[in-house]
């Protein structure tokens, strides 16, 4: 009788792991055009299972007062995180556009609208995701 309900037990287990592998996994949601408000550190999932992070900044501008040949400029870094591998890219000026290689039709681009509330020296930026039909054959 003990080995009845050993193998009872087993064959229950066999089967609830039989059917958790047939529930898959959830689909992903899919990317989409958005926008995310970011500072340094701080990440997004922009759908598909796809994510950005903001990493940093580089500001070469001429401090306030003082006399410079060139003025300088402040560059946005991001790394894309996608199921095709990772991908660095930086942004320098409102309204350029970077087209990721790893995700194709992929677009990104920066802005400053929304950010009044955080302070300029925290280099928010809000990241502008949008996605392209991919071109016909």
């Amino acid at each position: 009788m003990r080995q009845f309900f050993m193998w009872f037990k087993l064959g229950c287990a066999f089967l609830m792991y039989t059917l958790a592998g047939c529930a898959g996994t959830p689909a992903m949601p899919p990317l989409h055009d958005a926008s995310y408000p970011l500072t340094p550190g701080q990440s997004a999932a922009i759908g598909g299972g796809a994510s950005v992070r903001y990493e940093a900044f580089a500001d070469s501008r001429c401090p306030q007062g003082a006399q410079c040949i060139w003025a300088g400029k402040v560059s946005y870094q991001f790394v894309l995180s996608s199921a095709a591998g990772q991908e660095r890219f930086a942004l320098d000026y409102a309204g350029q556009r970077v087209e990721a290689s790893t995700v194709p039709g992929l677009w990104f681009g920066i802005s400053f609208e929304r950010v009044s509330a955080v302070p300029v020296e925290q280099h928010a930026v809000v990241l502008e995701v949008r996605r392209t039909a991919a071109p016909r054959p």
